[in-house]
């Protein structure tokens, strides 16, 4: 066992003692036990001393980051050696780990075994004993969101949601049913849910090609997925068009639907206020345009390039942004992206987004408060 793990193992000690007053007196690391199989190892015995002058061993199984499938495995090896502890010894079950998510410490509690996390998470049960110290779990590394939150696998991210959104009754779907609705391949939907379950968003049933997956916490995806969102960088262009007085959303979409070629969608604040009214007035319509496309349709249509007094913000953008469009019923013809893309535009900051992001993502997206 290396110097983390037994760094880790000390924290956990000396936060037990500092709660309950458990003394560790002894500890073994790596741990053989069990007649048949010669290769089973516990990660650590510690051999305490409770506050009533009793003893207590504690089993413990550690992880640094720990996903359910890790858990379930941890569950299952302390429970086997418990079946194999002398009947006269007390012996308390043990998870640690740097962070264990919000499922898997609710599957820890089910089984009735301890944990310990880095966020100074608590959880110990000794006969008439208990400690509940709940804290958030510390995130995964950010380099899991950003390969999670780009390019095909976006797509599979955005078609679990927009499944979830209309089946949240009948959440269950499977491999080839996400690929045909991500228009991505049976590898990349394959690849997307292991990592989405590892994080604990999906859980899934079955294997081989009737596997089924649902998402098991569409706030928290979302959450993770508008964390990444607000971080990145993309080419914007500002335009001005002369609209009357409350008919920008208008005039844009007539020169979109008169001229554009290639993908486009309303997003942001334009699109969400038609859908849930909460602004008074929106005095600019951001549209998805395609790579390279932002020029050649704002001269076709008639714009004039402004960095100051613009009303009209192109962004290219392709993928994710631009499935699962949809034509609001009083405007024939329009395109308006995603709501999940036009809530995750509203995070821009600008002017009330902010306000109308809270109201939209209750009353359109069904989903509670952010966090």
């Amino acid at each position: 066992m290396d110097n983390v793990y037994i760094s880790l193992l000390h924290d956990f000690t000396g936060s037990l003692q500092s709660a309950t007053g458990f003394l560790a007196e002894h500890e073994e690391l790596e741990v053989q036990f069990g007649e048949l199989r010669r290769n089973a190892r516990l990660d650590a015995l510690v051999k305490t001393k409770t506050p009533d002058g009793g003893s207590c061993v504690l089993a413990i199984e550690m992880k640094r980051i720990a996903y359910p499938r890790d858990v379930r495995m941890a569950i299952s090896h302390l429970m086997e050696y418990r079946a194999t502890a002398p009947q006269d010894t007390r012996v308390e079950l043990c998870f640690v780990a740097d962070s264990i998510s919000p499922g898997s410490r609710q599957a820890l509690r089910e089984a009735g075994i301890n944990y310990y996390d880095q966020s100074g998470t608590l959880y110990f049960k000794y006969h008439t004993w208990l400690v509940d110290i709940e804290r958030a779990p510390i995130r995964p590394a950010r380099k899991k969101d950003f390969a999670l939150f780009s390019g095909a696998r976006e797509q599979v991210v955005h078609a679990l949601l927009y499944h979830w959104y209309g089946n949240a009754d009948e959440g269950d779907i499977t491999g080839a049913e996400l690929a045909s609705l991500s228009h991505t391949s049976t590898y990349t939907v394959s690849s997307t849910m292991q990592a989405l379950e590892q994080l604990d968003f999906v859980e899934s049933k079955g294997s081989g090609p009737s596997q089924r997956r649902r998402l098991r916490d569409p706030a928290a995806l979302v959450d993770a997925w508008a964390e990444e969102w607000t971080r990145r960088r993309e080419v914007k262009t500002r335009w001005y068009t002369y609209a009357p007085s409350g008919h920008i959303t208008d005039r844009v979409i007539e020169g979109f639907v008169s001229h554009a070629r290639q993908e486009w969608a309303l997003t942001g604040a334009a699109a969400a206020n038609a859908i849930v009214p909460r602004l008074t007035q929106v005095d600019r319509v951001e549209v998805i345009v395609q790579p390279g496309e932002a020029e050649q349709l704002a001269s076709a249509i008639g714009l004039t390039q402004a960095d100051k007094g613009s009303n009209v913000v192109m962004i290219e953008r392709t993928g994710a942004s631009l499935l699962f469009l949809d034509e609001h019923p009083e405007r024939p013809h329009s395109r308006f992206a995603s709501r999940f893309i036009q809530y995750l535009d509203l995070l821009n900051g600008y002017g009330r987004n902010k306000e109308l992001a809270e109201e939209f993502r209750k009353h359109a997206l069904k989903i509670g408060s952010s966090k």
